[in-house]
């Protein structure tokens, strides 16, 4: 199975998900079937170079 190409615009919203803290970034995670360790990457690229992160 070939792996998830994730946008800009999700990786954006996922993100965004995280940092307003309605929910665990583990919950979050688990909805969008995606490791903690990639929240965190994307993350940390967003929060260093904006939306082109």
């Amino acid at each position: 199975m070939k792996p998830r190409k994730w946008t800009v615009e999700e990786k954006l919203e996922i993100v965004l998900e995280g940092l307003k803290g309605v929910k665990s970034v583990a919950e979050i995670c688990r909805e969008h079937q995606i490791s903690q360790s990639q929240y965190y990457r994307w993350r940390d690229k967003f929060l260093e170079g904006g939306k082109r992160g």
